[in-house]
């Protein structure tokens, strides 16, 4: 196995982990337990996303940019999203680490944290599939440098 079908494997992996864990129904007196899964999910995402990005993605961009100079914009998107991505996950990430410390001091009004514990698996979710796009919209791109018919210029 390449390196990048091991990243990708591992990022995939990951991926689905973490969305397993966020959309796990919370049974009572099991919240900080289901925020100890998630948060577990959510340091390996940090770990794999960054070797993810160096390995696959960014070699990708290369290729596209070898192939099609004319989505060197699309490439400078990609980069932007990617560091935004990478920003976002560590945003939630903190916000994951401040509801751990929280759910240890509720343990027996779980409901107070209600609200916030939704918030937490929108904000994961929504994390997940930016991730999932990114990667979508680099094959996109990079299978449009490789592949786009230009016409009789060719």
């Amino acid at each position: 196995m390449t390196d990048a079908a091991r990243f990708s494997a591992d990022l995939n992996e990951t991926l689905a982990r973490l969305e397993s864990a966020l959309l796990t129904p919370v049974v009572s007196g099991e919240l900080a337990s289901w925020a100890n899964t998630v948060q577990e999910a959510t340091e390996q995402l940090s770990q794999r996303l960054p070797g993810y990005l160096k390995t696959v993605l960014h070699p990708q961009y290369a290729e596209i940019a070898k192939s099609d100079p004319e989505l060197l914009t699309r490439i400078e998107q990609l980069i932007a999203e990617d560091q935004n991505v990478v920003l976002e996950q560590e945003a939630f990430r903190s916000q994951l680490s401040d509801f751990v410390k929280r759910t240890a001091e509720v343990q027996k009004d779980e409901v107070r944290l209600a609200a916030d514990r939704a918030k937490l698996e929108q904000d994961g979710i929504a994390l997940v599939l930016r991730v999932k796009r990114q990667r979508v919209a680099a094959d996109t791109w990079l299978a449009e440098a490789t592949y786009r018919d230009r016409g009789p210029g060719d």
